[in-house]
């Protein structure tokens, strides 16, 4: 149920030009008296609804001790309360033909289910009822450990997700937020107690530390009378505050600047420091890493992989949305060659092309152009709608945002992506790590 990191939300990233609103749909809110937030889209169709929890906690709200709890506490929530014990959940969503899943990243826990619309009170039921009332118990706890560390021995088989595994520990200072990858520590996993799952769940699972977004062919009034009835009555309260200070990353040193790998390529591994959502800079880097490293179309994409054969790929392993300030890494992938130092040469004189001249008007306006065509497309989904709206929500607190996020990137000018690119991208503030054949 985890999903990697270097997948989390990639459909949202941008959402581009267009006189029209990103979602064209009517969308509405209301707040319970116990906190919980409720965002309803009125997107016609299909007779499906899709409906999503989305809780405020994730591995940014561990410690060490519990590191891989929340998780582990995401695979525990499938476990049952008395009133849909043991596997109730699949079942109940199977047997209207829907479909249901979850995923955790550093900031937040997601539950989702795509069911018919006639099946959305029975989920409301269900949720409300796992917010409640789950329980863990030392038995269900040994049996979901298993599958955690399958689910990890399972991402080590895989060469990149190893890589991506033994490379975290030399990225973040101490005490930062991200500092632990969220699938944890498998000896600490195993030495869980069921007592510290309960303290974990009592702490982060309330109503005034989640919100729902609902979207499908529903009514918004409808919803909300649906809501008040079985989330309402809900009187749990978030117990603990959620960290609020970073240590600062720009002038951190990586612990390590080289490493070995078991796969016959070699990877420089381009590590910056990325600013928060929110930040004034967020969404000027977002728009400068595409155009520059990520996108099929990107400067040097094109040159490195399409045009001079220096590379295979480019690719991006980090999640650009994030509470706090965070490193975005970038991997080209080469054969391995004691050529490959002339990349290092190519990707400094783009950045430094942009430095000093920013980037052509030209493929800025084709790049908000492409991606505003893929959400278009993408917004045919229900399930990237509600998406859209949950990240608007979580770092925003306004799901509002999502409606219009096309005009935040269309403020980004070429004096921003100068100044963005000279101070993250500037020799003092990028640091490669040099991956390549122990053999």
């Amino acid at each position: 149920m985890r999903k990697l990191k270097f997948t989390i939300a990639a459909s949202l990233l941008i959402m581009a030009t267009s006189h029209a609103q990103d979602i064209q749909y009517p969308t509405f809110s209301s707040t319970l008296k116990n906190g919980m937030k409720i965002i309803v889209c009125e997107k016609p169709g299909n007779d499906y609804v899709e409906s999503e929890v989305w809780y405020r906690v994730g591995s940014k709200d561990e410690k060490p001790g519990i590191r891989g709890m929340a998780h582990l506490f995401e695979h525990m929530m499938f476990r049952g309360t008395k009133k849909y014990p043991a596997n109730s959940v699949f079942e109940e969503v199977d047997k209207v033909g829907g479909q249901v899943n979850a995923y955790t990243t550093y900031d937040r826990t997601v539950y989702h289910e795509y069911v018919p619309v006639t099946a959305l009170e029975k989920m409301f039921d269900l949720e409300s009822d796992r917010m409640q009332n789950l329980m863990v118990t030392q038995e269900i706890l040994n049996t979901e450990r298993e599958v955690v560390g399958q689910e990890l021995r399972n991402g080590e088989s895989n060469w990149y997700g190893k890589l991506i595994a033994d490379r975290y520990p030399y990225l973040y200072p101490k005490n930062h937020p991200y500092e632990v990858d969220v699938i944890g520590f498998l000896d600490e996993i195993t030495k869980f107690t069921s007592e510290q799952c309960m303290e974990f769940y009592n702490n982060y699972y309330s109503p005034n530390n989640a919100f729902l977004v609902i979207v499908g062919n529903v009514k918004h009034d409808e919803v909300f009378v649906l809501a008040e009835k079985y989330f309402g009555a809900v009187t749990k309260q978030l117990n603990i505050k959620a960290p609020t200070n970073t240590p600062e990353l720009f002038g951190n040193a990586l612990k390590q600047t080289e490493m070995p790998l078991l796969f016959p390529v070699q990877i420089y591994s381009y590590v910056f420091p990325r600013p928060a959502v929110g930040s004034a800079d967020y969404f000027a880097m977002t728009v400068l890493t595409h155009i520059l490293f990520t996108d099929a179309n990107s400067i040097l994409n094109n040159r490195l992989v399409k045009k001079e054969y220096l590379a295979y790929a480019v690719n991006i392993t980090t999640e650009e949305w994030s509470l706090f300030p965070n490193y975005g890494v970038i991997d080209v992938i080469m054969n391995a060659s004691p050529g490959n130092v002339k990349v290092k040469k190519i990707i400094r004189e783009e950045i430094n092309k942009i430095i000093a001249d920013g980037i052509p008007q030209n493929l800025i306006d084709a790049y908000i152009k492409a991606s505003y065509n893929g959400v278009v497309f993408q917004n045919y989904e229900s399930e990237n709608i509600a998406s859209s709206l949950g990240i608007a929500e979580y770092y925003f607190n306004d799901y509002k945002i999502a409606l219009n996020i096309t005009e935040e990137y269309k403020k980004v000018s070429q004096k921003d992506l100068k100044r963005v690119a000279a101070n993250y991208f500037s020799e003092e503030n990028i640091q490669i790590m040099n991956i390549k054949p122990e053999f």
